[in-house]
């Protein structure tokens, strides 16, 4: 079932003076949306036309759309035609309100052993597990004459695929689309909405007609034309367009030159590439996870295995996979990729824009699941020949850092090289409510506490780990590393530290960024590209040809490795 719904209640208070509890509650009337779906917003309401718009994810989880759903739906209505009594909400509710006080009494409502409400009609009957209101609703529903209890499938707005985010004046007659796809750059388009609604136009139940406003009706292909210009969005005017408005008036004057050194934006956009966006089970194929991939060069770097860095966050509330230009516009993904690397990031369960199953799936157990799905991706890319087993990174920040930590502990045999940023390393530290709406309290699951931390996973690291922290980080604080390090030196483990003193949560001077994204990749390079590669030079120097030219190896020469 969906995730997030849309339902329509009314508070109609029951007669029942033995069950208060009853008599005092709204009564659903109609869900409005449903199906395995997120609904993300309601983005305006229009009961003169019988219209919710909401976002999305009824065409998929990669991306976000503008979608119409009926409040009541035509059929609802007398002959599928409204009259002139009121708005479409407001007659419904004069033939549904009144329809309860009409309903049977001949069902009587007792407590089950475990307290729940059921409802019994005799002997042999079998027992509903309805509420006294649903059952109470679904009498009314039946009375009025309305249609069955699935909601109708969502009309989709927007135009184009990718992420669109909707805002709607209040009249709901206008809305500003801010979109984006792997291969197009930002664009805000203001539209025009159908007048009179997307719905002017609707089947009645099973039949060809189709409603239409002043309630005449049509057939045919002629209604089928009609239909969809009334469901069509109308384009006004582009208010912003990056690949034709993008400049450089705006930036900080060093950076300005940077930018300008690159060249201009119409060039800088064919140099990145998009990712390829895969999907693959979990190990127990129980869900499907999405990546994006990005590959090296093959002109380059031949068709692969290729070292593989996991650019990782996996926490709550955040999905990094999505049909966004910012995938393509992802720069520390792209330069790895320029140095030979591929790169993948997986949105483990707990991820958002999934549905409450995925994301809460990770509850009480933090970094267990999220290392076993990153370790999944690992193994998909090996079975496709894109990722060497024997170098893979990874690297995140914050909640990110957090996994990367884990990963390099939980799974030494997986991941070589690490690079935590900023991470929680015991959620018994972390100072916000998050850690008791993931993890309940401490007293109550002190084992999920003890697992879910990276200390007691220490004396399992073999690998390579580079911790990333700001002193006056005033989310995760430094002392979350600071424990982290009293444990590594406790166990023995090599460590490599990189401090920002007067840095937050994230580096935010220009300065310190640059040195960061340096380390890090150079970090990457000495551990995963540099041995291979000296190894490689080795091999060839020592099967030089008589001439001193150098032989290719499998097709890729010595000129043909990255720059160290």
């Amino acid at each position: 079932g969906t995730e997030q719904y849309l339902s329509d209640s009314h508070y109609a208070p029951g007669d029942d003076i033995n069950e208060p509890e009853i008599a005092a509650s709204a009564v659903l009337l109609r869900a409005i949306s449903a199906g395995p779906w997120v609904v993300e917003s309601i983005v305006g309401v229009d009961v003169t036309n019988d219209v919710v718009y909401v976002t999305g994810t009824y065409d998929s989880p990669l991306e976000r759309h503008l979608y119409a759903l009926p409040i009541i739906g035509s059929c609802a209505r007398k002959g599928g035609v409204p009259d002139n009594g009121g708005t479409g909400v407001q007659q419904w509710r004069k033939r549904v309100v009144p329809s309860f006080s009409s309903v049977p009494a001949s069902r009587s409502f007792r407590k089950s052993p475990s307290g729940s409400s059921c409802s019994s009609v005799g002997e042999g009957t079998v027992t509903s597990h309805k509420t006294p209101n649903e059952v109470k609703a679904d009498a009314a529903f039946k009375l009025a004459g309305i249609p069955g209890p699935k909601p109708p499938d969502p009309t989709r707005l927007t135009i184009g695929r990718g992420m669109h985010n909707i805002a709607m004046d209040e009249a709901c007659r206008i809305i500003v689309d801010t979109t984006s796809d792997l291969d197009k750059p930002t664009c805000t388009s203001v539209y025009a909405l159908p007048v009179g609604g997307p719905f002017a136009f609707s089947y009645c139940g099973g039949s060809e007609t189709k409603r239409v406003k002043d309630g005449s009706a049509v057939r045919g292909t002629e209604a089928e034309a009609e239909d969809d210009d009334a469901r069509t969005l109308r384009l006004l005017f582009v208010a912003y367009e990056a690949q034709i408005e993008d400049n450089t008036d705006s930036l900080p004057a060093k950076l300005s030159n940077i930018v300008s050194g690159i060249g201009s934006s119409s060039r800088l956009f064919p140099s990145l590439s998009p990712p390829e966006i895969i999907s693959f089970s979990t190990s127990d194929c129980t869900e499907t996870l999405y990546a994006a991939l990005y590959k090296p060069d093959p002109t380059q770097y031949g068709p692969g295995p290729y070292p593989l860095v996991c650019a990782v966050y996996g926490g709550p509330h955040v999905q990094r996979v999505n049909r966004s230009w910012s995938q393509s516009a992802d720069m520390r993904a792209q330069h790895l990729r320029s140095l030979g690397f591929a790169v993948i990031k997986c949105d483990n369960r707990g991820s958002s824009r999934r549905g409450v199953a995925f994301e809460g799936a990770i509850r009480k157990r933090l970094g267990r699941l999220e290392v076993l799905d990153q370790v999944a991706a690992v193994r998909h890319l090996t079975h496709r020949g894109v990722a060497d087993p024997s170098r893979v990174g990874i690297y995140g920040w914050s909640y990110g850092g957090y996994l990367s930590a884990m990963c390099l502990v939980r799974a030494p045999d997986v991941f070589h090289v690490a690079v935590a940023g900023a991470p929680v390393t015991s959620w018994d530290g972390y100072d916000t409510h998050y850690t008791e709406r993931y993890m309940g309290l401490p007293s109550e699951n002190s084992s999920g506490y003890r697992e879910s931390a990276v200390f007691d996973h220490v004396p399992n690291m073999r690998g390579k780990l580079m911790i990333v922290h700001g002193l006056i980080d005033e989310n995760v604080h430094f002392r979350h590393t600071a424990r982290l390090i009293n444990r590594l030196i406790a166990a023995g483990k090599d460590y490599d530290l990189l401090i920002f003193p007067d840095e937050r949560h994230s580096p935010r001077r220009l300065r310190d960024r640059i040195y960061m994204e340096k380390r890090i990749s150079d970090y990457l390079v000495k551990n995963l590209l540099e041995q291979q590669s000296i190894g490689v030079i080795r091999r060839v120097t020592a099967g030089s040809n008589a001439d001193g030219t150098m032989p290719g190896i499998g097709g890729i020469g010595v000129r043909q490795m990255p720059k160290l």
